[in-house]
Parts: C-alpha cells; sequence; structure tokens
C-alpha cells in the first residue's frame, strides 16, 4: 500500500526526527501508521523531562534560599539562647560557693557550745543557707527553660527539613511520573536525535539518585528528631522536679523559720530560759528512752535466723549522697552515756536542715509519724517506716518534711523527705534504724514523759529485731 499524500508531508515535515531509525524499518513502518491520521498536529511536544527538571532545580534553589535564612535566624536565636544558659550556669557556680560557705560555717557553729547565741547563729545560718537552696534551685528551674526553648530550636529546624525533603521528593516522583507515563513513540516522535533521548535518560537516573539520596535524609532527620524530643522529655522532668524541689525547699525553709521564732518566744532571749528548755527537753527524752526500754526488756520473742537478711549482703543503699557517719550501731563511746540501753538502735549520719533523704531499697511505706505531736522534743519528731523487698524493714527519723505517705511504692533512690532538727536532737541530722521485717510494727504505749498522752511510733516484736545498719549498706 502507497502512503498517503498527508503521511507524505507528515514524513517530510519531521524528517530530522526520522533519521534515528534507519536501522529500525519496521519501526519507522508502525510510526507512520499509528501518526498518520494526526499529520497536520503540532509534533513540537514540550520536553516533560526537562522543562520539569528546570522547575524542579528552580525550586530546589528557593528552597535553599528559604532554608538558609531560617538557618540564620535560627542561629541566632541559638547563639542568645547558649550565651543566656551560660550565663545562668555561672550565676549557678556563685550561688553552690555561697552554700559551701554556709555549709562550713554550719559545721563549724554546731561544734560550739549550745548557748542560745549559737542556736540562733546556726538558725539564721539554716535559714541563709535554704534561701541560697532555693535561689539555686530557681535559677536551675531558668536553665532549664532556656535549654527546652534551645531545643525547641532544633526541631523546628529538623521538622522543616524534614517537611523540605518530602516536598522535593513529591516533586521529583511526579516529574518520573509524567515522564514514565509517555509511550515509546511518543518519546521518540518528541526528539530530534538519539543525543537527546539518552539525554532524557541520564536525567530520569540523576531524579532517581535524589530520590534515593532524599529519603536517606528523611530517615536520618526522623531519627534526629526522635532524639531531639526524648531530650526534651528528659528536660521537661528535670523542670517538674525543679518545681517541686523548690515548693519543698519553701516548706523547709518556713520550718527554720518557725523554729528560731519559737525559739525567741518561748527564751525571749534570755539564756537562762534557754538553759531550762534544753534541761526539760533532755528530761523528757531520758524518759522516753527509760520507758522504750522497759517496754524492749518485757520482749520474749526470738526471730528466727531464716527470717533476718544475710550479713554483709549490701543489700541496702544510702540514703544520702554524702555520708557522715556521726554515730554507729550498737555500743559506742556515746550511747552509754545518752540511752537507757546503753546502746543505739541504729545510726546518725550528719545531714544539713534540707538535705534529701532518700529510699535505701525498693519497698512500701508503712506509716509514718510524728512523735512531737505527743510530746515535743521527747524523741524520733518526724518519722517514716518502710518495708522493703528483701526482709528489712527501714526506719528513718528527724524530718523537717516527709514526702511519702502511708501505702506508697518506693524505688531505691526514691525522695523521702528532707532532713531536718524534729524530735530529741542536738542538731539537724538523720537516724536510720534497720528491723528484721519480721520483728518490727507500728504500736503505741502511754507516755510518762509527757503524762497522759501515747507515743505512737514503729517498735520491735522480737528481741534480736534491731540489725545493724552497716551490716547492710555498701562500703564507705
Amino acid at each position: 500500500m502507497i502512503p498517503s499524500k498527508s503521511s507524505r508531508i507528515y514524513v517530510q515535515k519531521n524528517r530530522n526526527k526520522f533519521e534515528i531509525f534507519f536501522l529500525y524499518p519496521a519501526l519507522l513502518l508502525c510510526v507512520i501508521a499509528a501518526t498518520q491520521n494526526q499529520a497536520d498536529a503540532d509534533t513540537n511536544d514540550t520536553n516533560v523531562v526537562t522543562m520539569s527538571t528546570s522547575t524542579l532545580l528552580d525550586i530546589a534553589a528557593a528552597e535553599a534560599r528559604e532554608r538558609a535564612e531560617a538557618e540564620a535566624a535560627a542561629a541566632a536565636e541559638a547563639a542568645m539562647l547558649k550565651s543566656q544558659i551560660e550565663q545562668k550556669n555561672s550565676e549557678l557556680d556563685d550561688i553552690k560557693k555561697n552554700i559551701a560557705a554556709y555549709e562550713k560555717q554550719l559545721t563549724f557553729t554546731q561544734k560550739e557550745a549550745k548557748t542560745l547565741q549559737n542556736t540562733v547563729k546556726s538558725l539564721d545560718l539554716d535559714r541563709r543557707k535554704m534561701s541560697a537552696n532555693i535561689q539555686l534551685t530557681q535559677k536551675q528551674l531558668e536553665t532549664s527553660a532556656l535549654s527546652l526553648s534551645e531545643l525547641g530550636l532544633g526541631i523546628e529546624d529538623t521538622e522543616s527539613k524534614i517537611a523540605s525533603t518530602n516536598r522535593a521528593v513529591g516533586e521529583i516522583l511526579r516529574t518520573m511520573d509524567q515522564a514514565d507515563s509517555k509511550t515509546i513513540v511518543e518519546t521518540l516522535l518528541s526528539k530530534h536525535n538519539l543525543s537527546e533521548i539518552m539525554d532524557d535518560g541520564m536525567q530520569l537516573s540523576q531524579l532517581r539518585d535524589q530520590v534515593r539520596e532524599r529519603i536517606r535524609q528523611l530517615a536520618a532527620y526522623k531519627v534526629n528528631l526522635q532524639k531531639e524530643k526524648n531530650k526534651v522529655e528528659t528536660e521537661k522532668k528535670k523542670l517538674a522536679s525543679y518545681q517541686s524541689k523548690l515548693s519543698d525547699q519553701k516548706a523547709v525553709l518556713d520550718v527554720a523559720k518557725k523554729e528560731k521564732s519559737d525559739l525567741l518566744s518561748l527564751t525571749r532571749d534570755r539564756e537562762s530560759d534557754y538553759q531550762k528548755i534544753l534541761d526539760a527537753n533532755k528530761a523528757k527524752k531520758e524518759a522516753f528512752e527509760k520507758e522504750l526500754f522497759d517496754y524492749e526488756s518485757k520482749l520474749t520473742r526470738q526471730l528466727d535466723r531464716k527470717f533476718i537478711p544475710e550479713l554483709g549482703s549490701k543489700i541496702l543503699a544510702w540514703p544520702l549522697d554524702s555520708i557522715l557517719i556521726t554515730q554507729h550501731f550498737g555500743k559506742t563511746k556515746d550511747s552509754v552515756r545518752l540511752y537507757s540501753s546503753g546502746t543505739h538502735n541504729g545510726m546518725d549520719f550528719s545531714a544539713n536542715r534540707g538535705t534529701p533523704v532518700k529510699s535505701p531499697a525498693k519497698g512500701e511505706v508503712i506509716a509514718t509519724g510524728n512523735t512531737d505531736l505527743t510530746c515535743s522534743k521527747a524523741s524520733y519528731g518526724k518519722w517514716v517506716l518502710i518495708r522493703h523487698n528483701n526482709g528489712l524493714t527501714t526506719l528513718m527519723a528527724h524530718f523537717d518534711v516527709i514526702k511519702v505517705s502511708a501505702g506508697q511504692s518506693l524505688s531505691v533512690g526514691d525522695l523521702v523527705g528532707y532532713s531536718g532538727n524534729t524530735g530529741y536532737s542536738t542538731g539537724p541530722h538523720l537516724h536510720l534504724t534497720v528491723f528484721a521485717s519480721d520483728g518490727v510494727q507500728v504500736g503505741s504505749f502511754a507516755s510518762k514523759s509527757c503524762t497522759g498522752k501515747d507515743f505512737t511510733m514503729p517498735l520491735p516484736t522480737a528481741k534480736n529485731a534491731y540489725l545493724d545498719p552497716e551490716a547492710y549498706l555498701p562500703e564507705h
């Protein structure tokens, strides 16, 4: 069959396009047959891949400029935040130095004679130290808030990169889809020579490489974003902890202020009246010690050794971050003088007012109490009893502020309260008694030191219920 006149015109008009098919006569005939009804159509189609690639380059350039501007602004804000954080850290260091100086003065003052003047001086130092602690926590709060803002900038930047990369990948995929949607015939007809076809092939290959690279970037950005979000959650927890700590420190400061106010009110600023108060408190304490000794002397039950954890097992952690033991368990050089039984039923630690006290092991709070409500300055003051999961039960006493309640579950290191000067105490400290869990309960007995009242507190139920804390604590 002889091609129609219109087909011959079409071939002549597109002579350059068909030159590349001299080696493919069969394909050439197919092209002529498929296109003879479109002899007058405009065959100068837009080169989709080339134009789209150009568009992508424009978009990429615009995004690069936008990202550069955003990064410059973010960098300026980040630099400002970093400078503020460094300033806060410098202020924190100064406050810590002041606190250390107050602690040194307190240690010296507490060793001085127990006079009204020295006691007031010690209370004033306590108050100043607590005020400095509050100031320290406030600065930590501010620093934590700045760190959160700094992390927020990083998250915003990463999220912006993810969005930009998603847009770029979408645009590339659309371009590739447009190129792939053209048939072989349409592609061949839209090119002038083999070189253009090869160029388009290379451009498509480059686009696929770009997609792979952008997907790799996306994966890296998302990993980084998750890390930044985890840091934010950690910083938020620190922020909440500082807020709670700030409230607690203010409560401890209130206790210290009240103690000084009550002291000055009772003594009327006279040393003789103060010494009378000290003598009265000592008498109440000795009466209580005798009452407790009489109660314990009536115990006949002996615990089976199988209910007592192995000595030296080191199954407790220290309840304080800084350890200074001021009195050990059992018979010591001071116990015969201080206690009716002649022995100390626990151990004492030096702990300035407001020192955080932590749970020495996992367990449950059995009870809390305050013997000062029964008989002021005679016994433990504010106390906490914790039954642990290892066969031991611990009693901690002389708190200014208790932060737990009966039935509460605790993990090792959880905050129990803040050390103080409640109960009978020659100065702020922490008392720790360790019981075999099978040998202790909260009970009551009538007080002779404060007639008509009953002491409610942890009491042993067996003769050998008291255990040496150092047999279960780490080496020191």
